[in-house]
């Protein structure tokens, strides 16, 4: 029998968020620069390879869109704006926490903490942009980093929905067939664009068919088994490691390659019939697992507290400044913990999200009025 939750999913879900976290230290934070002192290698494999990680994140997302589209197509117009909705108010309460927070450390450390990884005073077209997810679209400097994937996850997550639509509309206008058949189809297609046309522009990187082809790769292998299609996962694998060798063959892309081995092991964990993994069962894994989204969003603010405390006080100290990366990662999954219970577990309703809009904006006007 499957688990109700997949401790597979849990651990890849837990290395790409401790990869992505300890990429904004080393690329954002000049404790980094310390770190590089005494590891060097290490220094540099955060900052050049760590991201690579969101490969993970988008294989895993479009995998568990997948599962869960798979259980409740759309079926009207309605239903499909209900969801789209559901996940944008799922996304956007805890990221306007976290936007609030980062406003406000901001602007605290501000006139002690000259540094580059500080974004420029607010203006109110940028929170307005920040809270419809269109900072990126606009060319607008982002309040914290990783922005930019939350916005995307959205266009992501629509993609895939308006393809489970239109193949419901498909199905109802041939009366014949299977319904999530013709959804992978049409994900598929999806896929191979964007692996092979929309990712080879690195200048339309601020929307979500640029990143289709890692999150569509999730897409096909979480609708394969409710597709009932006659080649099995583990033939299924083998087909995406060809078309992999062949997408890295036409235009080389090392993240690519990332993606393509993440749903490789995705198919193997089909191929095992999802069947619990008892090793993995352990409650930090779980419990880091269910927070990683939070923890993403308010690393960032944690790190600019932490590096203008230790850059103002122990600058020269290499000793602290490596110790200070480490609390900053500590302190990250302990708010991060914090802001999933208090904010990203209660039920997303509209009245939150407006109270949250409320306080980003009143945020945003107090640092306004006060500097």
């Amino acid at each position: 029998m499957k688990s109700e939750r997949s401790e597979f999913i849990d651990l890849l879900k837990v290395l790409a968020c401790v990869l992505i976290v300890w990429h904004h230290l080393a690329l954002y934070s000049p404790m980094a620069a310390k770190l590089a002192e005494w590891l060097p290698q290490l220094e540099v494999f955060l900052r050049s390879y760590a991201l690579w990680a969101v490969q993970v994140f988008l294989v895993i997302g479009g995998y568990l869109t997948a599962k869960s589209l798979s259980a409740s197509m759309p079926q009207t117009s309605a239903e499909m704006w209900a969801k789209l909705l559901a996940r944008y108010l799922r996304l956007v309460i805890p990221l306007l926490a976290a936007l609030s927070v980062a406003v406000a450390v901001t602007a605290l450390v501000r006139p002690y903490f000259d540094h580059s990884s500080l974004s420029q005073e607010p203006t109110g077209l940028q929170v307005m942009a920040h809270i419809l997810l269109l900072q990126d679209v606009l060319r607008m400097e982002a309040f914290s980093a990783g922005v930019w994937y939350v916005a995307i996850d959205f266009q992501l997550f629509a993609l895939a929905l308006i393809g489970a639509w239109l193949a419901h509309a498909w199905h109802r206008f041939s009366g014949r067939g299977s319904l999530i058949r013709k959804a992978l189809g049409l994900w598929l297609m999806l896929t191979l664009s964007a692996m092979f046309v929309w990712n080879l522009n690195p200048s339309g990187d601020m929307w979500g068919l640029y990143f289709f082809g890692a999150y569509g790769l999730g897409l096909c292998v979480g609708a394969w088994r409710q597709a009932d299609m006659k080649i099995n996962f583990t033939s299924l694998a083998l087909l995406i490691m060809v078309l992999g060798a062949l997408a890295t063959a036409y235009h080389p892309r090392s993240r690519l390659i990332l993606a393509i081995g993440t749903a490789v092991l995705l198919c193997c964990y089909e191929a095992y019939q999802s069947k619990p993994i008892e090793r993995l069962k352990l409650n930090w894994i779980r419990h880091l697992s269910s927070a990683s989204y939070a923890i993403f969003l308010i690393h960032f603010s944690v790190s600019l507290l932490v590096s203008a405390l230790v850059f103002n006080v122990w600058p020269e100290n290499t000793a602290i400044n490596v110790a200070g990366l480490f609390v900053s990662f500590a302190l990250s999954i302990w708010l991060g913990r914090l802001l999933y219970e208090q904010v990203e577990v209660p039920h997303p309703t509209w009245r939150r999200y407006f109270q949250w809009v409320g306080t980003l904006i009143a945020t945003f006007t107090g640092v306004i009025l006060l500097t």
